[in-house]
């Protein structure tokens, strides 16, 4: 009896077994052969799962992506001032080392897509922030709702976002220290949005 195999199950899996490998090597340094030899498969079978390299890197950011929105999510559950949610939502990505590692992957996705205008890639970052502005909104409209800031404040989703991607590359380029540029751009945000009799 032949084996029926999920796809999507399969390209997670191959996806998931490189992923150590794109941390550690980076988008330009590995190959379609490393990708098969790490996960234990033919550059046949990737061949099968994937139209190029770009397509893996895609589908591992996308477990990345996954992984960071669902601790997003489970940080808007909690119950903790609108403020603090968009402090640790915002510092979330300088939490720690495994986040700065797939924070290097994701500079170095950056400068590809800015530079290579391969439009795969563009229109994935667009997906991406589609994903990311809805949890910064839900943020933001559960505020409104309790009067917690001025509903004015609902034109700040996609600000907020531009800001954390902003920040991605600042704190390379330009050696910022993430959580204190962050404390000061909270700070200076609920300055103007929250409402005042709000403690």
């Amino acid at each position: 009896m032949a084996i029926i195999v999920d796809k999507e199950e399969k390209r997670r899996a191959i996806a998931l077994a490189s992923k150590e490998l794109l941390l550690e090597h980076g988008i330009k340094n590995i190959t379609i052969s490393k990708i098969a030899a790490c996960a234990g498969v033919g550059k046949g079978t990737i061949y099968g799962y994937f139209n190029n390299k770009e397509d893996i890197v895609f589908e591992i950011i996308s477990v990345f992506i996954a992984e960071h929105e669902k601790a997003l999510y489970a940080l808007i559950d909690e119950d903790i001032t609108t403020k603090e949610k968009i402090r640790r939502s915002l510092s979330m990505l300088y939490s720690n080392a495994e986040y700065e590692k797939q924070l290097s992957i994701y500079r170095e996705f950056l400068a590809i897509s800015l530079t290579s205008n391969i439009e795969e890639m563009i229109a994935f970052s667009r997906a991406c922030r589609t994903r990311f502005e809805t949890a910064i909104e839900r943020i933001i409209n559960e505020a409104i709702d309790k009067g917690d800031i001025k509903p004015q404040a609902k034109a700040m989703t996609s600000t907020l976002h531009t800001y954390s991607i902003g920040l991605v590359v600042d704190t390379k380029t330009n050696a910022l220290e993430p959580q204190e540029h962050i404390d000061a751009f909270v700070e200076a945000l609920f300055a103007l949005i929250e409402n005042k009799d709000i403690k």
